[in-house]
């Protein structure tokens, strides 16, 4: 900065006296220091390069390897190329697009499928709870239908054994009426007594 400035004052200074002086020379120290400058920052930018370049060979190199671990190529594999090697990869990768796309439809099919299937057995289990509640109402209806029978039956043996001893007790007692009758037909003298009684064996059920 004060050499900056010494040079402006002494061109104000030659412009007063009407005439323009040289331009110093640059100094040389400088101009050396400022050429090894130069190429220390050129060579740190090419030592850079150099190392962003084996890495990057070092990992698409790490990359081909895994792909041959990837793809199917063959029995000799140590003669593919880099570029035959991308070729059959990018075979490889299409072949898998397509079975993707084929098990997708495939799975899609079979969901479609899966799910007529489900409301199908829906509308079978509805079916058949619907024919068992019948088949259980028939039942009941027709145990308690057995039920009245049989009561009505033990209703009408009764009755008839009932009926019987009545009836027995009837003809029993028409024969005693019968037999007096008679006794009484032959005592008095030639006097006929005609009687004719309804008993309950003669009477149509």
């Amino acid at each position: 900065l004060l050499e900056a400035a010494n040079y402006l004052d002494r061109r104000e200074r030659e412009q007063e006296h009407g005439y323009a002086s040289t331009l110093p020379m640059p100094d040389s120290r400088y101009s050396t220091k400022t050429k090894k400058e130069k190429s220390k920052r050129i060579q740190g930018n090419r030592n850079s390069h150099n190392e962003l370049e084996k890495n990057r060979r070092a990992h698409l190199r790490s990359c081909l390897e895994r792909l041959k671990d990837l793809v199917p190529l063959g029995a000799d594999t140590s003669r593919h190329t880099t570029l035959g090697l991308l070729t059959k990869a990018k075979r490889f990768i299409k072949s898998l697009e397509d079975r993707d796309r084929r098990i997708t439809s495939q799975r899609e099919q079979l969901n479609k499928k899966h799910k007529s299937l489900r409301r199908h057995l829906e509308n079978l289990n509805s079916s058949y709870k619907s024919a068992l509640y019948k088949r259980r109402s028939i039942s009941e209806c027709s145990s308690s239908t057995i039920s009245s029978t049989n009561s009505s039956i033990s209703a009408g043996s009764y009755s008839i054994s009932e009926f019987e001893d009545i009836r027995s007790f009837s003809n029993q007692s028409d024969s005693d009426d019968y037999s007096s009758i008679q006794s009484m037909t032959s005592g008095d003298s030639g006097v006929a007594i005609s009687t004719s009684r309804l008993s309950l064996s003669e009477m149509s059920f």
